[in-house]
């Protein structure tokens, strides 16, 4: 197992004189979850339950089931009382009871694993520039290290998780391609990952930090990969072709904006791909095994889809005329079909679900680090949640250019990388470089270090 730098060794030495005797923890009414076992009592719900479900002022209740921790920067949830109580309770418990131990199926082990690594990472990563609530990030995080650990499925168990992109299609729940004659229903192409196929996967050069998807591996601290695709009308050769006309471009960069014209930036003239372009954004799950070693799934927890209907001349984040019409110039649809625990372990559509055309959601997705859910409300004011857009409508404030400008990942197109190619190995696909590029990235992390840093000084009774 990777080890960081030795002061992190000091640090979990001195937290461990936080660990107390468990209190006795009960789920909410309104709070408790049935989602890893069907009684709200189990101890994976009661943990679940209490470091995952979000409560506001009105009592309206969030995170069910959602993709992600609803936790930000600024979010005092976990760190203040009661919740900080309540969860160092019920992980006492937890640990107190090998609870790990209550549910050996592999899959539930590796979602479960996923979802406390998101509460410890965001434990380490809020405390960036800020003093507060230090002991109480200890507390939360010797516990969870352990927890984690116990959690660790052997290498062979990775491997045998289920494909669930697979499954699902094979469900037949979904559409197979975009028909634009119902634009509003969502697909999941069957073809996707077939290096013979008609999408291409982006490669970057295998010197690159983070792959092609840099923010979104960012965002999630290397906890998941992200792999993006794209199909030009012509299928597969026209896809390479296309990329090579990119690499072949004689001027990728030109100087900056007036207020920065000793910088560069992507040439707002690139060669554009064509009308009736599809491009797909898939994020899987990374894991770590019982030996300490990061290692890529095949779980995938989302998979974004951007079909081009109209290429527009469009300029790159301008937002000028209102969302409706900031969409519509795109000449962009979106699709999003994302991961529900409730459907993954009940084992239909293997997980996934299409997001609605209305849906919302508080996103944690690059935003100021302001906890909605904590804010607060005027007399007649509307909830927080009704004021956001719709989570289909999200995505134009990155890709809001027309054609190629709005695809975020042009850059590993062109040069000084490398030269998109076939594989050596056609069966290798794009899914090696994604997964290698982020478990990489997070192996040189802080919160990544500062967790194995635990793992070697802990001595918690096994």
């Amino acid at each position: 197992m990777r080890r960081f730098a030795l002061f992190i060794s000091t640090v979990a030495v001195l937290a461990i004189a936080s660990w107390r005797v468990p209190a006795s923890a009960h789920p909410d009414s309104g709070t408790a979850v049935s989602i890893y076992d069907a009684n709200p009592s189990q101890l994976w719900n009661q943990l679940y339950s209490a470091l995952w479900i979000r409560q506001d002022q009105r009592g309206t209740i969030y995170g069910k089931d959602s993709l992600d921790p609803l936790l930000w920067y600024e979010t005092e949830h976990l760190l203040s009382e009661p919740s900080h109580r309540q969860a160092v309770e019920v992980l006492d418990k937890f640990l107190e009871f090998h609870a790990e131990k209550q549910i050996p199926d592999p899959l539930k082990r590796a979602m479960f694993q996923r979802d406390l690594w998101a509460i410890f990472d965001w434990s380490v990563q809020s405390a960036s520039g800020r003093s507060e609530y230090s002991e109480q990030r200890r507390e939360l995080q010797i516990r969870l290290a352990e927890v984690l650990r116990r959690l660790a499925l052997s290498p062979e168990e990775v491997k045998s998780l289920p494909d669930n992109y697979k499954q699902a299609v094979a469900s037949g729940a979904f559409a197979k391609e975009y028909d634009p004659a119902h634009p509003d229903q969502a697909f999941l192409p069957p073809d996707l990952f077939d290096p013979h196929g008609p999408w291409v996967g982006i490669t970057p050069s295998p010197e690159s930090d983070a792959g092609v998807a840099k923010m979104h591996i960012f965002n999630f601290s290397g906890r998941s990969s992200f792999l993006v695709f794209v199909k030009l009308p012509g299928g597969h050769k026209a896809t390479l072709d296309y990329f090579q006309s990119l690499w072949n471009f004689p001027q990728p960069y030109v100087a900056g904006p007036s207020g920065a014209p000793d910088q560069s930036q992507v040439n707002p003239d690139l060669p554009s791909f064509p009308a009736g372009t599809e491009v797909a954004l898939v994020r899987r799950i990374n894991l770590f095994d019982d030996q300490g070693t990061l290692t890529p799934s095949p779980i995938t927890e989302s998979v974004q889809i951007r079909v081009y209907h109209a290429i527009t001349n469009a300029r790159e984040r301008f937002f000028n005329g209102g969302i409706a019409f900031v969409i519509k110039n795109s000449g962009q649809d979106f699709y999003e079909m994302r991961l529900s625990r409730r459907l993954l372990f009940s084992g239909k559509n293997g997980g996934l679900r299409a997001v609605g055309r209305e849906e919302k959601e508080f996103s944690t997705f690059q935003t100021h680090g302001n906890d909605p859910i904590e804010g607060t409300f005027g007399h007649g004011q509307p909830d927080n949640l009704d004021k956001t857009l719709p989570v289909m409508q999200t995505c134009i404030w990155c890709h809001s250019g027309g054609g190629v400008r709005s695809l975020n990942s042009r850059e590993s197109l062109l040069r000084p990388n490398r030269l998109q190619m076939e594989p050596e190995n056609a069966d290798y696909g794009s899914i090696y470089w994604g997964d290698s590029s982020a478990i990489a990235w997070k192996q040189n992390r802080y919160d990544w270090g500062l967790l194995n840093g635990y793992w070697k000084t802990a001595s918690f009774p096994h």
